[in-house]
């Protein structure tokens, strides 16, 4: 004789359905989240790599302008900055006198132009050449929030 009665195979089906729609949902809701987290981590991702693109174009921007002015020297004085503190490229006051890049980006890209001074190192036959060096801190911001600051160095032979 057979002691299982048919009640009980349909309470056992219906048991096993609803593990299995429970097991089901917990992995939906594992991949959705996960989906989430990898949106939000390519977000951020994204205004970076903008700021620092955009920080990229201010830089390039200041490089023409040394080299469309190197020759009138009183065009390159150069931007008053305090140097002297840690991070000194996060304090505002240092930004007053900024140059903005006008090719309409977005990101408000701009730079700071300093004159790093004369290096009368170089020797060509019996002349001595010096060099000038300009040192140019560019600032833009991403879509976001992220702030990017690059730093250069030019050398112009005078």
């Amino acid at each position: 004789m057979n002691c299982i009665s048919k009640k009980s195979q349909y309470g056992a089906a219906l048991i096993t359905s609803l593990l299995m729609v429970l097991v089901i949902s917990i992995l939906g809701v594992a991949v959705s989240q996960q989906v989430i987290a990898l949106r939000r981590v390519s977000s951020v991702n994204y205004d970076h790599v903008s700021s620092v693109n955009n920080a990229e174009s201010a830089l390039s921007e200041a490089h023409k302008f040394i080299l469309f002015n190197y020759l009138e020297p009183e065009n390159l004085k150069g931007d008053p900055v305090t140097t002297s503190a840690d991070n000194w490229w996060h304090l505002e006051s240092n930004w007053q006198n900024k140059k903005t890049v006008n090719n309409g980006l977005e990101g408000s890209p701009v730079y700071l132009l300093q004159d790093d001074g004369l290096d009368e190192s170089l020797m060509l036959g019996t002349n001595a050449i010096q060099r000038r060096f300009y040192r140019v801190t560019a600032k833009a911001q991403g879509k976001g929030q992220a702030v990017a600051y690059l730093q250069s160095y030019y050398a112009i032979l005078e």
